[in-house]
């Protein structure tokens, strides 16, 4: 019995994936960096995230916590996102999101590209190494 359980164990320790590690992306808004001490966007399996209450700051928006969810308005925008989900409801719809927003060290961390072009509705380009999402707001992406 003992044996039959080691080997269960040790079949689902080799066979469950490892976990991705969580890469710092430098997020700037119309050329200004949106935090100075970092950890306001991470890149996670493929997606860039950013923490929601940084960027509401950073779009001068309101933001309320409901337990696992967070309510964010931004200029007339509403929108909840739910930890575990990738449905995010907004206005009067649902829309699946990249990725499902999820907790990290406390924060609340919401789909980058999401938040950023359906809620705050400025424009985002996010490099091909993940490492830098530029918003632009303001000013012209191309220049």
């Amino acid at each position: 019995m003992r044996r039959l359980l080691a080997a269960l164990l040790l079949a689902v320790c080799l066979g469950a994936p490892a976990l991705a590690k969580d890469s710092p992306v430098v997020v700037t808004l119309d050329g200004r960096p949106v935090d100075r001490h970092g950890g306001v966007a991470v890149a996670r399996l493929g997606v860039v995230y950013g923490d929601v209450v940084d960027l509401v700051q950073a779009f001068d928006g309101v933001l309320t916590f409901h337990r696992n969810a967070v309510l964010v308005t931004i200029k007339g925008t509403t929108a909840r996102f739910t930890v575990g989900s990738r449905t995010a409801l907004i206005d009067q719809g649902s829309v699946v999101t990249s990725g499902a927003a999820f907790r990290r060290n406390g924060d609340i961390y919401v789909p980058l590209t999401f938040f950023v072009t359906r809620v705050a509705g400025a424009q985002v380009r996010i490099d091909k190494a993940l490492a830098h999402a530029r918003i632009y707001v303001n000013a012209n992406p191309l220049s």
